[in-house]
């Protein structure tokens, strides 16, 4: 029978203590250790402080003061490096005027010279840079000069026939000891060996300016023949009619040319030396020479056109002739 004290110690007796939650648990444990690492840290800070008699060393404190700015100065730098730009700016300063001085200088640099010569008998078909085209004659010698921007510009000792690239930019100039040959783009043969008085200019195709030291001298057209005596300024122009095989006749062709002019291009073509004695009378001929022909045969038909001039060709030496 369940009496009334029975119920008493039953409501009364006391129950086992419940577990308290994980997560609660985990929480008071992590304050608890927090709190021991904070008094290790102040343990150590205290200890590691230094003594009144430490501060009081004036050396020892700039000391720890500049360690202390170096650590603030190192844990706050921003994590991309600053530099100054002056020192930069200065190189700069310096060396772009010399990169374009340079740049300036290479573009505007004359480029090599080229030069072509030929021998006795011999004859050259160049090609300019230009794609210029020049049949060099005997004896001759012919210099290009052409600089980046600027003009064409060769130089003729002798005898060349030019076939030129048309460029109205740039000009193509025969300069000879006597005269300046401007054109644009044409065909045209000039002879001027030193050993001749006179310069000769003879236009195929185009039109050409031929310009003395001193002033133009003229502007010729197809066929048209200049020859200019520069010791007396004596210039003489004429029609010629002969253009058509300028680069591939072979033949040694003349239309009034004088004896000089006739036996110095015999020396061009052969190995002989001619010797005319300075009162002979000027002499015009006209005519075509072959020069397959012996030196001998030559003068043999040379022989024929003077006869009526009253002079004659002697054979001297092996290689010497004399007109007399």
């Amino acid at each position: 029978m369940v009496t009334l004290l029975s119920l008493c110690n039953l409501f009364m007796k006391p129950r086992p203590p419940r577990p308290l939650p994980a997560r609660l648990l985990y929480s008071l444990r992590s304050r608890a250790r927090r709190r021991q690492q904070r008094e290790q840290w102040l343990d150590a800070l205290v200890a590691a402080t230094p003594d009144d008699a430490e501060l009081l060393n004036e050396e020892q404190a700039a000391d720890r003061q500049q360690r202390l700015l170096r650590t603030i100065r190192a844990r706050t730098q921003p994590l991309g490096q600053v530099r100054r730009l002056w020192p930069v700016l200065r190189v700069a300063a310096v060396l772009v005027p010399l990169l374009v001085a340079a740049v300036v200088w290479w573009g505007q640099r004359e480029a090599p010279a080229l030069h072509y010569t030929t021998g006795i008998g011999e004859q050259r078909e160049l090609v300019l840079p230009d794609h210029s085209r020049v049949w060099l004659r005997p004896r001759s010698s012919l210099t290009w000069r052409a600089a980046p921007g600027q003009g064409r510009e060769v130089r003729l000792r002798g005898e060349a026939f030019f076939a030129v690239t048309k460029d109205p930019a740039h000009p193509f100039v025969v300069r000879t000891a006597a005269v300046a040959v401007r054109v644009l783009g044409t065909s045209f043969l000039v002879k001027a060996y030193p050993q001749l008085p006179t310069t000769t200019v003879l236009v195929r195709t185009g039109r050409v300016q031929v310009a003395g030291p001193q002033r133009e001298l003229a502007v010729l057209h197809p066929q048209d023949k200049l020859v200019f005596n520069p010791a007396c300024q004596q210039l003489t122009l004429t029609h010629h009619k002969y253009t058509a095989n300028l680069t591939t006749n072979q033949m040694l062709t003349f239309e009034q040319a004088s004896l000089a002019e006739i036996l110095l291009t015999l020396e061009n073509y052969y190995p002989v030396r001619f010797e005319l004695r300075p009162d002979a009378p000027a002499v015009a001929l006209s005519g075509s020479l072959d020069p397959a022909l012996s030196a001998d045969q030559i003068t043999d038909v040379l022989n024929t056109l003077l006869h009526r001039h009253h002079l004659r060709i002697f054979r001297r030496t092996a290689t010497t002739y004399r007109v007399e």
